[in-house]
């Protein structure tokens, strides 16, 4: 099972991004605008716990920046702290301290990830009824903030995710001599001194499985959404999509599962293989075993 990553930012994604003008609602549970009426919405079924996933993100987050730092390297062709001093952090603890926890961006990278789960890809779903910036993911806005900074992942799990975004692409930085791509497009997010709001959110639903990470420089609130849930999020219809409001009902990860789908199946993929390794070889001690029995 293939895990895939992708991140996209944008030239303003330090500055507040205001919502474009849309005929749209809100999403129910996560206040984050569809871009399209409220009818035009397909229901599912979905775990998350926000809380946990900020324990996990920002612990990593700040060990990440700080071993970053520690290695000073390449960021858009300059040294790491060179860039840092630039945005006025002069220090390591100054610069790890700049990220902050933000559950505006919580909320927007919840609403992205219930999107994600269905269409892998930096764009949003939606239908005819959409007229303004179809498909701009700084459509989901949370009280007219976006974030134009996302870095998504297939597997719904935070720890995971933060892991491959993180270490995982330091190579491709360096090689790059820190210039944004898209074998080191996460990192740069995660370390860009120019990043100082964070939201963060594994989900698994009805139709998948995703973590999302939206970036800003500036946050987009402090609501947030507590404990672990077990609830219904909407996400726009896409395409021809008939819309519905009845929820499509979540079987893998569901109930009181801590796991997601893709680590129930690895966890079942491995007790088949320990299965088919013990019956090869039992067939191998058969005969010697039938040999001692005889005895």
């Amino acid at each position: 099972m293939r895990t895939r990553l992708i991140a996209a930012t944008t030239a303003a994604a330090t500055a507040l991004t205001l919502a474009p003008f849309a005929a749209a609602d809100p999403a129910p549970v996560t206040g984050v605008e569809l871009n399209q009426p409220a009818d035009q919405v397909i229901a599912v079924e979905a775990k998350f716990n926000l809380t946990s996933d900020q324990e996990t993100a920002m612990r990593e987050l700040r060990k990440l920046r700080g071993d970053m730092w520690d290695r000073n390297v390449p960021f858009d062709g300059v040294p790491l702290r060179t860039a840092a001093a630039k945005q006025g952090l002069t220090s390591r603890q100054a610069y790890v301290d700049a990220a902050q926890y933000d559950a505006g961006l919580s909320r927007i990278a919840l609403q992205r990830g219930a999107e994600a789960a269905k269409f892998f890809r930096h764009q949003r779903p939606y239908n005819s009824t959409c007229t303004n910036n179809c498909g701009d993911i700084k459509t989901a806005t949370y009280k007219g903030k976006a974030a134009p900074g996302e870095n998504l992942h297939s597997v719904g799990s935070m720890g995971k995710a933060m892991q491959d975004w993180g270490y995982g692409e330091v190579g491709a930085l360096v090689r790059a001599n820190g210039q944004f791509n898209s074998g080191n497009g996460h990192l740069h997010n995660l370390i860009d001194p120019r990043m100082r709001a964070y939201g963060f959110a594994s989900v698994v639903t009805a139709e998948g499985e995703a973590s999302v990470t939206s970036t800003c420089g500036v946050g987009a609130g402090s609501d947030r959404i507590e404990g672990a849930q077990n609830t219904v999020l909407h996400r726009p219809a896409n395409g021809g999509e008939k819309p519905s409001t009845t929820p499509k009902k979540l079987v893998f990860g569901g109930g009181g599962s801590s796991s997601s789908p893709r680590e129930i199946l690895g966890i079942i993929a491995t007790v088949l293989t320990v299965l088919s390794l013990l019956q090869t070889l039992y067939r191998f001690a058969e005969p010697q075993i039938n040999q001692f029995l005889r005895r």
